[in-house]
């Protein structure tokens, strides 16, 4: 279903909301996965959706609104310390979210309280209690919290052993969020006990389906393996699915069909214009000119991703004596592309006109939209397809696959060709090149058709989304 934004916040006065002591908040945004990326690097894909939705919850002035990272050792979701607020946050954070370090001393004080509540914590407990007593610190110091603060367990552990104090007192009652929007991390990596059903109500980001649905184009690691079935462990258990694209919402409700489960509560919302929406802030979204022209494809290598395919095409139309303009690749090397570093090496040459950048900053992706000729995203499945959307809110022409989701994320305006078929792209790709006249029609039709998704149009309507299923599982 598709959501309509009502804000059910009240004022104090300063635009803030003070929420009654002991009252836990009624949402939740997981910004566990985040956490495992470097701060100031740029972001793409899904680490670029949730940190748009952690840097919405943390800047939103409603105290209904939360933002938590999951705690493996104590199995539940935590608000965030003041070195990942640090470590995730973009923007500015509302005040009253904004978490102090009290200092080294009042934290390792503090470490030590919670260790005497739970002595039989395991270390990763260890490790975050570090980390927060050193405010994000990895070197010597945080070694030295770490097994200051392990020794200190083992030693409380000995005294409830040897009879010296009762069993870990009770820890004061402490209340868990409503309802947390989890991150893609904890469906994909190894927090299982996240979705076991011991951490509260959740709901979930669907990104996509494809390791369920493709896992011969995903990596094996168990996370993977097992997504399909956390994910109808999730549905069985009630929560609702945030789905940017109609597609991933339907096959969604199509895979619990053949499960043999009841259709799961999706909640559809705008995909943001991230990218555009930063460039529009260094007033940098008008079209520049190369240096010489050149095609661009935004996207993690991967074998998913189809970059073989455009390798060969490249390749093609070097050995008929055919003049393309540059490809260019922007995204970090993935999984499973043995095969195209193979190609490439067979062909050094290649790379004379094809370009792998790696991953770029922000404002170097920002470059590469506003100068390409035009855009190519030949994946073969996709939940949205964020490289096509983005050359729309550049207004770059874009070549995409037959994939239904990119179809939806490119509105139906740009040519799509099976991404199977090495001649059908090879002429699109040709005639895009070749053909001005085509190329300006395509650059209008986007001009006359599609406008950039406000971030905080996205976030309105996930909040009024959450909102509404945390009212129903109340």
């Amino acid at each position: 279903m598709t959501v309509e934004h009502t804000d059910a916040s009240a004022g104090t006065g300063d635009g803030q909301v003070a929420r009654p002591p002991g009252l836990a908040p009624a949402l939740a945004i997981d910004a566990t996965g985040l956490m495992f990326w470097p701060p100031g690097k740029g972001l793409a894909g899904i680490p670029r959706v949730e940190s748009f939705l952690v840097n919405a919850a943390l800047a939103d002035p409603d105290p209904d609104v939360e933002v938590v990272a999951f705690r493996p050792g104590e199995g539940r979701f935590r608000p965030l310390a003041p070195f990942e607020q640090d470590h995730v946050a973009a923007g500015e954070i509302s005040p009253h979210r904004v978490k102090r370090w009290p200092g080294r001393r009042m934290a390792l004080s503090r470490a030590f309280e919670a260790v005497r509540q739970q002595p039989w914590d395991k270390r990763d407990a260890d490790r975050h209690l570090a980390r927060t007593v050193t405010n994000g610190g990895m070197g010597i110091a945080w070694q030295a919290t770490r097994l200051l603060i392990r020794a200190y367990r083992l030693y409380q552990r000995a005294r409830v052993r040897l009879g010296l104090r009762e069993d870990a007192p009770a820890r004061p009652v402490e209340t868990d969020p409503g309802l947390v929007l989890i991150s893609h991390h904890i469906l994909t990596q190894e927090d299982r006990s996240a979705v076991s059903g011991g951490a509260g109500k959740l709901a979930f980001l669907c990104h996509d389906i494809i390791p369920a649905l493709r896992p011969d184009l995903i990596g094996s690691n168990t996370g993977e393996r097992r997504f399909g079935s956390d994910l109808e462990q999730l549905v069985r258990a009630g929560a609702p699915a945030f789905c940017a694209s109609d597609e991933v919402g339907a096959t969604l409700t199509e895979y619990m069909r053949k499960a043999g489960i009841g259709a799961p509560v999706v909640y559809r919302f705008p995909m943001p214009s991230i990218l555009h929406e930063t460039a529009s802030g260094m007033g940098a979204t008008s079209r520049i000119e190369a240096g010489e022209p050149f095609v661009f494809y935004c996207s993690t290598i991967e074998v998913r991703k189809n970059h073989i395919l455009l390798a060969r095409i490249w390749q093609q139309a070097r050995e008929e004596g055919v003049k393309l303009p540059r490809l260019v690749c922007a995204g970090r090397w993935g999984w499973m592309i043995e095969p195209l570093r193979a190609y490439l090496k067979a062909r050094p040459e290649l790379l004379q006109s094809v370009t792998f950048t790696g991953l770029v900053s922000d404002e170097q992706l920002i470059g590469y939209y506003r100068s390409a000729t035009f855009g190519v995203f030949p994946s073969h499945i996709e939940g949205w397809g964020y490289g096509a959307s983005e050359c729309l809110d550049f207004g770059v022409p874009v070549i995409v696959s037959t994939a239904p989701s990119l179809i939806e994320a490119s509105g139906g305006l740009m040519p799509a060709i099976d991404s199977e078929d090495q001649a059908g792209w090879y002429a699109a790709i040709r005639r895009m090149a070749e053909d001005h006249a085509w190329r300006s029609s395509l650059a209008e039709r986007i001009a006359q058709n599609h406008r950039p998704t406000p971030a905080a149009a996205s976030w309105a309507a996930i909040k009024a989304g959450l909102r509404d299923s945390a009212s129903r599982r109340s």
